[in-house]
């Protein structure tokens, strides 16, 4: 599995954190599901709130890979928060992982050229 291929429910999906409109859009996306999250019912019956949960997650999926995404992902699953959990827990592997990878790849190559003190100071004598 690429870092920056999101394998769920037979899907592929890219998502690439280290590009600028790509972060963008992410950060939007989270963004707006945190304002949605703020009008989900908090009583009532049980089984809206858990079709308006469900939600949240269908259109951040929509949001971060394009219109109809989550209805591929979701395919013949009804709403369910166990399962809508689950999806969003690997979700979060993913954009951890790849995050994680970023960071490493970036300190390794810096750390080649960046040497340590007693290197550099024996170097200006």
């Amino acid at each position: 599995m690429s870092q920056k291929i999101w394998e769920i429910n037979g899907l592929s999906l890219e998502l690439n954190l280290e590009d600028a409109d790509c972060m963008e859009r992410y950060e939007n996306a989270f963004d707006k599901m945190s304002e949605e999250e703020k009008q989900l019912p908090k009583d009532g019956k049980s089984s809206v709130q858990i079709r308006a949960y469900c939600r949240l997650f269908r259109d951040l999926y929509d949001r971060l890979f394009g219109e109809g995404t989550s209805e591929k992902i979701f395919k013949g699953i009804p709403d369910n928060t166990d399962v809508y959990d689950e999806v969003y827990y690997s979700f979060l592997d993913f954009v951890t992982a790849q995050k994680v990878a970023a960071k490493t790849k970036r300190n390794e190559k810096l750390s080649k050229y960046r040497g340590n003190r007693r290197q550099r100071r024996n170097k200006k004598t």
